[in-house]
């Protein structure tokens, strides 16, 4: 006897705020989470009839509130310091919605704001996914694919609509995990805030120094530009999030200062063994992350692809090494100039899958080279 397919119950999704975050969990919820009708809300006009058009959304609404109305669920996915407001018009629809998320990079605050009725309707979300490129053209199905996915209640939710967005999350591909809006905020800060905040001060450091006649920007490696991939990206979405989790923030940046003091003073008093401790505490902790992502770190390594700046490069690539069933762990690109284009960095397992894809992409005509993970080269 077949199986029968365990539904979320969610049949009338609504979706306030379209970008890329916004279509790809349209998408997803009318291709795999079999959602019947997904009604479509943004601010931006232009971005609303191009979901329409490209089959992102079913319909649009004229506003939040209309989005909401008759909804099993509500998506709210729009920048951290509108959630709130998004969120209680969405609550106070007619008739509501039977459950309102978000997926919103802070908790606490958005949280604490809301008022009693919205709390009742709300559950707080955060997929741990995301893309480099903004806006719903740039939507997928697949984007939830085996990442995690953060919850966190208020509590005043019915089990039965938690059970049912669980059940939802799952059928996008994601695995939805039940944290503590404290606790997440405080692990966004070390693992997603914090590096931002590095990027951009070491790229402004880097950028204002000069010896010698030279600027220091003219002779970075990669592992400068690794460091700074992030660094000045999109300005008005950082600045909210910076100051949304103001606190954590600042706390994690200033354990991060005090391990930066103490390096300082290693070299300052020629201390080797100091200096000796912190790598080896870096590295122990680094190979713990990558075997917690199911990633042997002895067998990473890194195939890196000199790609032209012209439309559809990336996605020739990808498609080529998806063909032959390579599966690529992780990525990165660092754009240079419009005439040399720029570097993909792909992470594979194992050195004969990596020989594998450069070998490959070599005869499609893009440059490609392998490196050990492990070599500490450039």
């Amino acid at each position: 006897m077949a199986q029968t397919r365990t539904h979320s119950g969610v049949h009338r999704l609504a979706i306030v705020g379209v970008g890329m975050m916004g279509g790809s969990i349209a998408l997803a919820a009318r291709e795999r989470a079999h959602v019947d009708e997904v009604v479509g809300f943004d601010t931006d006009a232009g971005a609303l009839e191009e979901a329409l058009r490209r089959g992102v959304i079913t319909e649009t609404a004229t506003s939040a509130g209309e989005a909401a109305a008759y909804a099993d669920l509500v998506v709210v996915s729009t920048p951290v310091r509108s959630i709130p407001s998004s969120v209680e018009e969405c609550a106070a629809a007619d008739p509501k919605p039977r459950l309102i998320t978000d997926t919103g990079s802070t908790k606490s605050a958005i949280m604490q704001s809301l008022s009693p009725e919205a709390r009742a309707l709300f559950v707080g979300g955060h997929p741990m996914c995301g893309a480099a490129d903004a806006g719903v053209r740039f939507s997928r199905p697949d984007l939830f694919e085996k990442s995690n996915y953060f919850l966190c209640t208020t509590g005043a939710a019915f089990p039965r609509l938690y059970a049912m967005l669980q059940q939802f999350i799952v059928d996008l591909g994601a695995h939805p995990i039940l944290i503590d809006p404290r606790a997440h905020d405080q692990i966004m800060a070390v693992i997603s805030h914090v590096p931002h905040v590095l990027a951009n001060a070491l790229m402004e450091h880097a950028g204002s120094l000069c010896v010698g006649g030279k600027r220091a920007l003219q002779w970075v490696g990669a592992s400068f530009t690794d460091l700074t991939r992030v660094a000045g990206a999109n300005p008005p979405m950082w600045r909210d999030i910076f100051l949304e989790n103001r606190e954590a923030l600042a706390d994690s940046l200033g354990a991060v200062c005090a391990a930066l003091q103490d390096f300082s003073a290693h070299l300052r008093d020629s201390d080797e063994a100091g200096v000796v401790e912190a790598i080896d505490a870096a590295a122990s902790y680094r190979q713990e992350m990558l075997e917690s992502a199911d990633i042997t770190p002895e067998t990473l390594f890194k195939v890196t692809v000199r790609v032209p700046d012209i439309p559809g490069s990336i996605s020739r690539v990808m498609t080529a090494l998806g063909d032959a069933e390579i599966n690529v762990e992780d990525l990165t690109l660092h754009h240079m100039s419009r005439s040399v284009g720029g570097d993909l960095v792909l992470f594979v397992t194992g050195e004969e899958v990596a020989e594998k894809a450069a070998g490959l992409l070599n005869d499609l005509g893009y440059p490609s080279r392998v490196s050990f993970m492990g070599d500490g080269s450039e």
